[in-house]
């Protein structure tokens, strides 16, 4: 069925997640002082009564097992041993009912246990108590949800790439192999052949796609295969990428303890004041193994208590030699590359709520691929935090009208309508896609004008069929952030998200630029830029900005505040594109349109939570038309700080942006990367000089100019890979702009610049 995976258990024993060699290790690990915890309960789980444990009518308590094992291993302690064999003989032969939800879990998790003590525990087990417990291993293993043998669902999303093959099938293999090697050879040989090569595909992005809830999830449960293939000599059976995923999770932190979302969110995301605690042992395990000394900090803030299910783990591997450190010392943006394409940008590392934390955190997305299962049609989107949530992803995967197959995860949740991004509303779109399957299960689909279902909503099964088919969503154009790559003034994402909607969708560009003002009354700023082409000039176009409570529009400005729960935050939108004269911008939710789908508002009745959002603004053009561009301009400040900041639109005819607190950015109106000669001057960009900040929306012009605070900073985006020239009042400089980027940086302008292309493609218009 798969081919013969390449390691094969050694002939020694103990082999499942612990080697003789290991034992000296484990052993110190009793006098460490943040181990005194977890060995104490350990010690605790190995005395409790073995009668009162075996007589339990539901023996869960699989961890008894695990720590009598233990005991037995390291100090040759025979009672503890004999215990362990007792609960394990006992455990096995329990009946579940198939089905409970999700019952897979526990099943694996007892085979697990009671293969630790086979293992482990071997010299007091007879053969007749083997071939017993053999035959109730593969009695179990035909109950999982991927079958025996494993050949159920996909190997990159579902339950069947979680912990029931990736862990207790392979463990269960390992412990057995000597006497039956099926169970080995055949999840083995699965994993080697699939489920590796998928996730070295979407490794090296350090970017989990199934987001911060099923992610942490499946990101723990790939780490014990991480583990107990190397623990069994066959070494790490993943590209060391793997170690690079769980900061995802660190940069999204919110500085109140939650995480920007991404996916099915099923964490306590939702309740007030809570910080978020992902899956127990990810940072643990994977920066124990990895030797990343950020996981381990991350680890001990985020866990003081281990759960009883994973205290066993825990002390199995932890590494001592790993000495945290703080999360401060990272560079406050960081890129999550191919295959994935986000960039997350901070402003710090503080924590609180209100004025505890000045910290902005946004978040920058294309989205290379779509997985389906846990995922959402998001790719494009963007949130924003400051003092609260501010930019948000909408919905919720709580409640019974929350759930994975419910009308409200279906037809709003995960759908684009429900994110930051862009929709193209063709009134005839269902005739081409008029249903969604996942698995055996078809449903209607809804037009909400958002991005298509790859493959009609099933998810990949293999790495084959995920690049051989239509989940292509996106492609990275450029990116680049800087000038001090630890502390950068400016963060910046460009992509191409054409492929994630169907034909209606001639091409979709977004650029993303964050500014980091590093000033504590207007401490950032996002700006958005599209370039927007439908099929059909008629299908309207809505540009959607989310948000907790409802906007307040004036003219061409939005506020968004959050006021309640302790929070201060307050974001400022100016659309600077489409023009005043054709733009319209319409608040959409408030009770009974909370998630508002073109005449149907798909309800969740998870009352306890603000955060899956009430509101969204649609920005629209007027007049119909192919293309449209859309310019956004978000600032952040405090509620009861001082008056926002003006933003104005910039059109030099090739180039598009906006001006904002001494900084101008422009993009390529065409979406090419531009090799011609450029200049701007005072007349193009709408003032008597640089260093003008014109009277827009009530704001006063600030105090002396640009020149004498040291010029404008300047970012010109879709420029060609080369050295550009810079001739600035009689000063000539040479400035590289690179290919991965295409973005020219310059500061202290405080007069009319040209920009000269780079001479070996000096009779090149554009390059693309």
């Amino acid at each position: 069925m798969y081919p013969q995976p390449p390691y094969t258990p050694p002939q020694e024993h103990p082999r499942l997640m612990l080697r003789s060699k290991d034992l000296p290790g484990l052993r110190e690990k009793r006098s460490r002082p943040e181990m005194k915890q977890v060995w104490e309960r350990l010690v605790y789980f190995s005395q409790v009564d073995i009668k009162d444990a075996l007589s339990c009518d539901n023996p869960d308590d699989v961890y008894l097992i695990e720590a009598n094992a233990l005991m037995y291993v390291l100090d040759g302690d025979r009672e503890a041993g004999l215990r362990a064999k007792a609960l394990a003989l006992s455990s096995i032969t329990k009946s579940f009912n198939p089905n409970f939800q999700d019952i897979s879990r526990a099943i694996g998790r007892l085979m697990l246990s009671a293969s630790v003590a086979y293992d482990w525990c071997r010299e007091l087990i007879s053969d007749e108590e083997r071939q017993f417990m053999i035959g109730h291993f593969k009695r179990l293993a035909h109950m999982l949800e991927c079958g025996f043998p494993p050949k159920k669902e996909g190997s990159i999303v579902g339950h069947t790439s979680e912990w029931m093959l990736m862990r207790d099938l392979i463990g269960t293999g390992i412990a057995i192999y000597d006497e039956d090697p099926e169970i080995y050879d055949v999840a083995a040989g699965r994993f080697y052949a699939e489920m590796v090569p998928a996730r070295n595909f979407f490794y090296p992005s350090g970017w989990h796609h199934q987001g911060d809830n099923y992610g942490t999830y499946r990101y723990q449960a790939e780490l014990y295969a991480t583990w107990i293939m190397d623990r069994m000599g066959a070494g790490n059976p993943y590209d060391p990428s793997q170690g690079e995923v769980g900061y995802q999770w660190i940069y999204t932190r919110r500085p109140d303890g939650k995480l920007l979302r991404d996916g099915d969110s099923d964490n306590p995301v939702y309740a007030e004041h809570q910080y978020i605690r992902l899956f127990p042992l990810v940072y643990l395990m994977a920066g124990s193994y990895y030797g990343n000394p950020y996981f381990m900090d991350q680890q001990f803030r985020e866990f003081q208590t281990i759960p009883d299910m994973y205290v066993f783990h825990a002390y199995l591997f932890y590494n001592p030699d790993v000495e945290p450190k703080s999360i401060r010392e990272l560079p406050l943006t960081r890129y999550f590359g191919k295959p994935t394409g986000i960039m997350i940008a901070r402003t710090g590392w503080d924590e609180g709520i209100d004025r505890g934390s000045p910290t902005v955190v946004a978040e920058m997305r294309i989205g290379e691929y779509q997985y389906n299962n846990h995922q959402h049609l998001d790719a494009g989107a963007f949130q924003l935090y400051y003092k609260g949530y501010l930019a948000i992803d909408s919905g919720i995967y709580k409640g019974s009208s929350g759930k994975y197959h419910s009308p409200h995860n279906k037809y709003y949740f995960k759908r684009t309508i429900a994110h930051n991004s862009v929709l193209v509303y063709d009134p005839n779109e269902l005739e081409q896609y008029p249903y969604v399957k996942d698995g055996g299960l078809v449903w209607p689909n809804v037009n909400d004008g958002g991005q298509r279902w790859p493959n009609e909503g099933r998810p990949p099964l293999t790495l084959d069929d995920l690049l051989g088919k239509d989940f292509k969503r996106g492609e990275v154009l450029a990116h680049a952030f800087g000038p001090d790559p630890m502390e950068p003034d400016f963060s910046y994402l460009k992509g191409d998200i054409t492929e994630a909607y169907s034909s209606k969708m001639k091409q979709f560009q977004r650029s993303f630029l964050f500014l980091n003002f590093k000033d504590s009354e207007h401490p950032a700023a996002l700006i958005v830029f599209d370039r927007v082409v439908s099929a059909n000039a008629d299908f309207k176009k809505y540009w959607l900005l989310h948000s907790v409570e409802e906007p307040q529009i004036s003219g061409s400005r939005t506020v968004i505040s959050r006021t309640e729960d302790g929070y201060n935050g307050q974001l400022i939108c100016d659309t600077l594109l489409p023009e005043p004269d054709n733009q319209q911008i319409v608040p959409v939710g408030g009770a009974g349109k909370e998630f508002w789908v073109f005449g149907a508002n798909y309800i969740n009745d998870f009352p306890s939570t603000k955060e899956q959002g009430a509101w969204r603004i649609e920005v629209s053009p007027m007049n119909p038309a192919e293309q449209d561009y859309f310019l956004h301009v978000m600032q952040v400040k405090d509620i009861d700080g001082p008056a926002a900041l003006p933003s104005v639109k910039v059109d030099t005819g090739a180039l598009a942006g906006a001006k904002i607190n001494n900084w101008l950015v422009l993009f390529s109106k065409s979406g090419h990367r531009l090799c011609e000669e450029l200049t701007l001057d005072p007349d193009v960009l709408g003032g008597s000089s640089l260093s003008s900040l014109s009277e827009e929306q009530g704001a006063v012009d600030a105090q002396g100019s640009a020149a004498e605070a040291g010029g404008i900073s300047i970012v010109i985006a879709d420029l060609a890979a080369g050295i550009w020239t810079v001739e600035q009042g009689g000063v000539t400089e040479r400035h590289e702009v690179t290919e991965a980027g295409g973005v020219l940086h310059l500061t202290g302008v405080s007069e009319a610049i040209r920009l000269i292309p780079p001479a070996d493609k000096a009779n090149r218009k554009e390059s693309l």
